[in-house]
């Protein structure tokens, strides 16, 4: 009996701590830059604030298991992280949140009651179509920012269990 408790509470705090994984996706036919505030987990391991993202491509991230900030796409960057939208402090590598402008996508992980909330927002401006698809286990579909408060669920908060995983679409 203690020995299935001690399993038990083994499995709840592994659940506890995992952390979220994240698809991000470039649709666009140009490279969007997606940047991170606070920062994430990059698959090489590294902590990072943003980086590039070619056309047709894509990238997975890791958020900690408490992660509350946003993601956005900047357009129109050059090599030292400096954009026509979505620019952030920190250039390339972000190490604060954008000023009004890019279109987010918002996230606050074990938020309340075993929930992730999350939501695609144009509340700071719109630049570029958002999509987020949550993973299997959540039956939440597709939510997105097509135009300035436009789109299916754009800028309201949807709910999936904590430990969902997301796919970001950029256009």
């Amino acid at each position: 009996m203690f020995a299935r408790a001690i399993i038990a509470l083994g499995a709840l705090a592994a659940t506890a701590y995992a952390q979220t994984n994240v698809t991000l996706t470039n649709n666009c036919t140009y490279q969007v830059d997606p940047a991170f505030y606070p920062a994430v987990n990059a698959s090489d391991g590294s902590t990072t604030g943003g980086f590039p993202l070619d056309s047709g491509a894509s990238a997975n991230v890791t958020l900690d298991p408490t992660y509350s900030g946003r993601i956005w796409g900047r357009t129109g960057c050059d090599a030292d992280g400096n954009c026509l939208t979505g620019s952030c402090p920190g250039g390339e590598n972000c190490t604060g949140p954008a000023p009004a402008g890019p279109t987010l996508a918002q996230f606050t992980l074990d938020g309340y009651a075993g929930l992730d909330y999350f939501n695609p927002s144009t509340t700071d401006g719109f630049n570029l179509p958002v999509t987020i698809t949550p993973g299997p286990g959540c039956s939440t579909g597709p939510q997105s920012c097509t135009a300035d408060n436009e789109g299916t669920g754009c800028g309201d908060t949807s709910t999936c269990p904590t430990g969902t995983s997301y796919t970001i679409s950029f256009c």
